[in-house]
């Protein structure tokens, strides 16, 4: 019999962090919602709207994450990770015509290229503290 659980490659892991998100992968950085994740993992993350955005959109993100300091000891730097992912998935499905409260989860495309150090980086600071 088959194993229906779950199927994530990736450990998820409840987050509310700094979230921008750019409708259009090209716009001006001005042009950024500022949302709040629900959950991250290293191959995605999870968060609310009130816009419906259609699944299978490209978006553009820019996640901010907590790093240890260069200082060291019990400081940490904020470090704003860009990022592109495709929406796999909307709740609800469909969009409510007199606006409402969105789901919606993006796999990541593209991670600038030290950013998944610090996204993996944050995820295990995350797990070492509940």
């Amino acid at each position: 019999m088959a194993d229906h659980g779950e199927r994530r490659r990736s450990q998820r892991v409840d987050a509310r962090l700094r979230l921008q998100v750019y409708l259009d992968p090209e716009a001006d950085p001005a042009e950024a919602t500022d949302l709040e994740t629900i959950n991250i993992s290293t191959s995605g993350v999870y968060f609310r709207t009130d816009h419906f955005i259609a699944p299978m959109t490209k978006l553009a993100l820019g996640l901010e994450l907590a790093v240890p300091g260069s200082a060291g000891g019990g400081d940490r730097d904020l470090a704003l990770v860009q990022c592109q992912g495709l929406v796999v998935r909307i709740q609800p499905e469909a969009e409510i015509p007199a606006g409402g409260v969105y789901e919606v989860a993006v796999f990541f495309t593209w991670i600038e290229p030290d950013g998944q150090a610090i996204l993996e980086e944050h995820i295990n600071l995350l797990v070492t503290e509940t």
